[in-house]
């Protein structure tokens, strides 16, 4: 979450007007995050987040956003509900740019994490794959084994070498080198479905030190299942040296495992999915970290911190000989 278009209260005041969920109270910009601008609102029915979807999202892509956070929220998942408009509409446009309203949750997000909350990550991250395995939506991840080389030359076409160099040294080498190897390895026959793909602990909320629900689907698509959990063992698993901590990758698989098995194959191949998810935050942090407006009230993210987790899964990798996966 983040605020990049700036809304003054008597355009919030005409915007609630299309809806009916009261009259506004109080609302303030949601700082966390790099993509959309978030807000929240107090009415005097309830509290609320409306969302402005900026450039970087396609619009074509909003439908499914919303349709997963109903078809979860249908199945007693605890996520945000999209409000519908006075028109039965979900997706309104706002300053000319999509919007929604979706419903407020409870809780807030942990900065110290324990074994125990990496093991609920896990358990309702299978949940989250199990109720949604018969949603009919479907959307590309463009940002997974087909979008990368893109983000490479991206990154190649716009960042000065002086920047990258700055940054780490032979960066962009580095990071295509892991790219060439999980492209040749990629596991394409691994179980597939709905996947969140964000799911950091920013994105999780507890209350009581119970999980009350899980946020921000605007990057969620279709893809390996295990993608997905190797996206949170790099989120969930590091500490704040960047050291891994094994006993809470234990417990997230643990977690996971109590309510979907992974397979033989998906934990052979749990290592490279580790490292390519470690180079796709990598590639998309150094992008923002330079290509960020200075006028949003958001700061982009270290993107040395992946440089790191890089290349500690690299090293697991290396063990790993993927010529001679199991059956």
């Amino acid at each position: 979450m983040a605020v990049y278009t700036k809304l003054n209260e008597e355009q919030i005041i005409d915007f609630l007007k299309l809806y009916n969920i009261g009259t506004l109270i109080h609302f303030n910009g949601i700082t966390e995050g790099i993509e959309n601008s978030n807000f929240y609102l107090e009415t005097s029915k309830g509290k609320y987040i409306l969302t402005i979807f900026e450039k970087r999202v396609d619009q074509k892509d909003i439908p499914f956003f919303i349709n997963i956070m109903k078809h979860l929220s249908s199945r007693e998942f605890l996520c945000p509900n999209p409000i519908m408009d006075i028109q039965e509409n979900y997706l309104q446009h706002l300053q000319n740019k999509p919007a929604i309203i979706v419903s407020f949750l409870n809780g807030k997000s942990k900065t110290k994490l324990t074994k125990e909350d990496c093991f609920n990550v896990g358990s309702h991250m299978a949940s989250m794959h199990i109720k949604s395995n018969n949603f009919q939506g479907r959307r590309k991840n463009t940002l997974s084994i087909s979008g990368w080389d893109e983000l490479i030359k991206n990154c190649s076409e716009t960042i000065p070498t002086s920047t990258l160099n700055n940054i780490e040294p032979n960066i962009l080498e580095e990071i295509q080198d892991s790219f060439n190897f999980c492209k040749k390895y990629w596991p394409n026959a691994l179980p597939q479905g709905f996947i969140h793909a964000d799911l950091f602990p920013d994105n999780i909320f507890f209350d009581d030190n119970k999980i009350s629900g899980v946020i921000d689907f605007y990057f969620s698509c279709n893809d390996i299942l295990a993608y997905d959990l190797a996206i949170t063992v790099n989120a969930w698993c590091f500490e704040d040296d960047l050291s891994f901590n094994n006993k809470k990758f234990d417990q997230l698989i643990k977690g996971y495992c109590s309510l979907r098995n992974l397979s033989k194959n998906e934990l052979f191949f749990l290592p490279l999915l580790c490292q390519a998810a470690a180079m796709r935050f990598l590639l998309t942090r150094l992008y923002d970290w330079v290509h960020t407006p200075k006028n949003a009230t958001v700061v982009p993210k270290n993107p040395k911190e992946y440089i790191i987790k890089l290349r500690h899964h690299k090293q697991i990798v290396i063990n790993q000989n993927y010529d001679e996966s199991p059956k």
